[in-house]
């Protein structure tokens, strides 16, 4: 037989199922909604990122003729130069914010948040080109670049806070691997160098704009203050000072650092030095990525490799890679490229600036809606079990405990907060569960007192005619002796025994009145007719005054009898049924103890009970024997005939009974104990 899934583990499935399900497909609709405005934002992002590169190089005002600029590419070729790589540093390691500023110039916006406070990265790419498509500078240039004085101007005592010439370092070329490290941002995108731009002195040669270092040295800013503060030649006179790096550096107590000095090995005539005050680089952040089965470092060196673009110049802001380009949410690829030139005055295209950018909205939105996912993700879980405890506890408990009553017999249903937790159809089953229970209960309860009517019936019956057949047997021996004396008498048989046969037939009459007696006293407590008494009596005193009765049959037979009864116990019962018990156990005791045995009399208190326990040395009874001790009429054996009822023990636990109390029998190592606890 197919095995059957159980419903706790069915439900389970179809919660996790439902509830997990409609939670995935609500995340994905969001995370499709969102990817889709995270890329309405960056596709007009990547559209304004060529015109605001064009705004940072100042290209667009050089050829300007209303510009003031106009015409300083020819006047200036290092400015343009230098503003190439101000526009490549400015504009690496882009990331949109969840506003609708774009950061491109790393100045610090006020955020808003759209689902939580955070950036969409895109990587960008920005190149330029002469008018042979020759490579300049590109975004994964490794330059420092700045404004610097000659060796003349500084020892002039420039005061400017910058210098009037601009140049730059190819970082690449460095004499040994790491020594520019000092020199490089390590963060992603634009930012200060280290040491808050340290004051730079380099020796070597200048090809175009291009400074090729033959010794390096530095100096920290902090060793500038340090220095400045250590004298008063640089202050005002108001707290402050007031001096150029120039003037502190011919003070003679600059600590230059050496990077590095090989004009040793140098013997060209041509050196110059130059001193640098404001130094920039950035660091690009290289992100591999595939596209049409291939695998690409960067964005820029992916660009680098498309086919230039011959066509019709000029041309402004033109997607010149078009095939290149992708408009998917899980990628966003955009190529744009400005032609410069003074085409007023009939002259062609001098640079070429080509920029790309790169984003993946779907991963921005992913990184946006984190919080969401997981907030509702708890949520969902906590609705899961919820769900999953609230079915377990008011459908699939119920039942199954209604069917366990049922394989049970039905059992007590044990519910421990009755049906007002549970749903209409399941307290209905309960509750025709206990309906049934109640039914069955009352059933059971009829049967079991119409059986106990029954037994006690049979026992009654059975008892009487035990009774009838006892009472004959008993009383068959003293009424035969009576009749045999009588008759003896009557026919005037041994008329010299005459006052003998008298006394055996006043004997036996005597036997058969007491054997009456304790029947009607018997019957009395069994019919619970008999009205004890509240005495306060010493139950030391009242055993010892039993056994002095009995002194007489014990020293008959020799025998050895031991108290164990505490001083003063006393104790609240009727005292003369007590006595009774205490009569017939002692009576029992010396009547089958061997001559010359022992007898061991104990009364001890068992918490708030009182205890009287008597052993004596005889041979053990029978298993058969111990559980009948207590019936009417019964002997163990013939070798324990003797002349008493029978009746005594019976009586006794009756009396111990009526005082709320019980009485036991055990064998002993030596013999038979007998015990009442009242």
């Amino acid at each position: 037989m197919k095995k059957q899934m159980r419903s706790m583990t069915a439900i389970t499935w179809l919660l996790i199922i439902s509830i997990m399900g409609t939670w995935l497909l609500s995340m994905i609709s969001l995370t499709v909604v969102t990817a889709q405005e995270i890329y309405d934002r960056l596709y007009d992002k990547s559209e304004e990122f060529p015109r605001y590169v064009n705004l940072c190089s100042h290209f667009g005002e050089y050829y300007e003729k209303n510009s003031f600029q106009y015409g300083q590419q020819r006047e200036r070729p290092d400015l343009i130069e230098y503003n190439m790589l101000k526009a490549i540093s400015m504009n690496t390691g882009k990331q949109i914010s969840s506003n609708d500023h774009y950061a491109y110039s790393g100045d610090e916006y006020e955020r808003r948040k759209l689902i939580r406070d955070t950036y969409y990265p895109m990587e960008t790419a920005v190149l330029f080109y002469d008018k042979e498509w020759n490579l300049l500078h590109s975004t994964d240039d490794d330059v420092l670049f700045f404004h610097y004085y000659t060796k003349e101007e500084w020892e002039a005592g420039a005061d400017c806070t910058a210098g009037q010439n601009y140049g730059w370092i190819d970082l690449k070329k460095e004499p040994e691997e790491g020594i520019y490290d000092l020199f490089r941002d390590k963060e992603e995108g634009t930012g200060p160098l280290h040491m808050e731009y340290p004051i730079i002195r380099v020796t070597g040669t200048i090809e175009g704009n291009e400074i090729k270092p033959v010794s390096f040295h530095y100096v920290t800013r902090d060793e500038v203050r340090n220095v400045v503060e250590s004298t008063d030649q640089f202050s005002n006179g108001n707290g402050g000072y007031s001096y150029s790096t120039s003037e502190v550096d011919r003070t003679g107590k600059l600590n230059w650092i050496t990077l590095y000095d090989n004009r040793g090995e140098k013997t060209e005539q041509n050196l110059a030095t130059y001193y640098i005050e404001m130094a920039e680089n950035w660091t690009l952040k290289e992100k591999s990525f595939r596209y049409n089965g291939a695998e690409y470092e960067s964005l820029v060196k992916y660009t680098k490799q498309l086919p230039l673009s011959r066509q019709q110049e000029p041309f402004y802001y033109q997607n010149i890679y078009q095939d290149a380009s992708k408009y998917k949410l899980n990628e966003l690829m955009m190529f744009s490229a400005v032609s410069y030139g003074d085409y007023g005055e009939g002259e062609g295209t001098e640079y070429i600036m080509v920029t790309a950018t790169r984003s993946n909205p779907i991963a921005c939105a992913f990184d946006a809606l984190r919080n969401i996912y997981l907030l509702t993700g708890i949520a969902m879980i906590c609705f899961l079990l919820w769900a999953r405890n609230s079915i377990k506890e008011r459908l699939i408990q119920p039942v199954n405990k209604a069917i366990h009553t049922m394989e049970n017999g039905w059992k007590t249903l044990y519910l421990t907060n009755g049906t007002s937790g549970m749903w209409k159809e399941t307290a209905e089953v309960c509750e025709n569960v206990k309906s049934e229970i109640d039914y069955r209960r009352m059933k059971e309860n009829e049967t079991a007192r119409l059986e106990k009517a029954l037994n006690y019936a049979q026992t009654a019956e059975e008892n009487r005619r035990k009774m009838t057949s006892a009472i004959a047997h008993e009383l068959k021996t003293p009424i035969a002796i009576i009749h045999s004396y009588a008759e003896g008498l009557k026919e005037h048989i041994a008329e010299d025994k005459r006052d003998q046969y008298v006394e055996v037939i006043l004997s036996e009459t005597e036997r058969i009145d007491g054997m009456v007696l304790e029947m009607l006293d018997l019957s009395r407590l069994e019919a619970g007719k008999i009205k004890l008494s509240r005495d306060e009596f010493s139950m030391k005193e009242l055993t010892e005054s039993v056994f002095a009765k009995l002194e007489r049959a014990a020293k008959a037979k020799n025998l050895k009898i031991s108290f164990e009864i505490p001083d003063l116990f006393i104790v609240i019962a009727d005292e003369n049924r007590i006595g009774q018990v205490i009569e017939n156990f002692a009576t029992n005791a010396i009547k089958y103890t061997k001559p010359g045995g022992k007898v061991d009399v104990q009364i001890w208190k068992e918490r708030s009970k009182t205890v009287f326990a008597i052993e004596n040395e005889s041979e053990p009874l029978s298993d058969q024997a111990l559980s009948k001790v207590w019936e009417t009429f019964y002997r163990a054996d013939e070798s324990r005939q003797g002349t008493g009822t029978g009746l005594g023990l019976a009586i006794a636990k009756n009396i111990v009974e009526l005082h709320g109390g019980q009485c036991f029998v055990r064998n002993t190592k030596g013999g038979v104990e007998f015990k009442f606890r009242i």
